[in-house]
């Protein structure tokens, strides 16, 4: 029996040395396979990471891009009350001028305009016993005024010389020039 115990042995040693060499080429592509899942999750963890990069760069971005327009909106909207003032000042000065520049500027802005006769002057409450006096004027309205500067009305047509009037009506031309002067930059 001895042969029989040596020929099981062989097949037990046969199947412990195959079984080694499978268990041997198991654990070699087993570490094969860990390490490349474990290239592929960091080539993944690095395209995950990059692409939060830049997004968060994009958003970065976008912040400041926004900040950069509200403070650009404020400033515009800042410039744009200062310029609104300036017209607004302009006006009071207009509104409050003396009797002699009143009447100066009346007399030359009337020699450009053509007139019949028939017209009707408007004119501030203020100025109107000081005009009354003054020749080659037209009739001076007894129950209507304006504000600051004049009107001059003919049947149904009304010329508006007030000085709100001629300020809004040269706003746009002076806007530009008063924003270059007051922000030089």
């Amino acid at each position: 029996m001895s042969n029989l115990e040596n020929l099981i042995q062989k097949i037990l040693d046969d199947a412990n040395t195959k079984a080694s060499i499978i268990m041997e080429d198991a654990k070699r592509l087993k570490n094969e396979i860990i390490e490349t899942k474990i290239k592929e999750a960091n080539e993944n963890k690095k395209k995950v990471v990059d692409r939060a990069i830049g997004e968060a760069n994009l958003l970065k971005e976008r912040v400041i891009s926004s900040a950069e327009l509200k403070v650009r909106n404020e400033k515009l909207k800042a410039k744009q009350q200062v310029i609104e003032r300036v017209f607004e000042l302009a006006k009071e000065r207009l509104k409050s001028l003396d009797e002699d520049r009143y009447i100066a500027y009346l007399n030359n802005t009337l020699k450009g305009i053509p007139l019949k006769g028939e017209e009707v002057l408007i004119v501030p409450e203020n100025m109107r016993s000081k005009i009354k006096g003054i020749p080659n004027l037209p009739k001076v309205s007894e129950d209507e005024t304006v504000d600051s500067g004049f009107l001059i009305k003919d049947k149904g047509i009304i010329l508006n010389y007030t000085f709100d009037s001629l300020v809004e009506n040269y706003r746009e031309e002076l806007e530009t020039e008063i924003a270059q002067e007051l922000f030089k930059e």
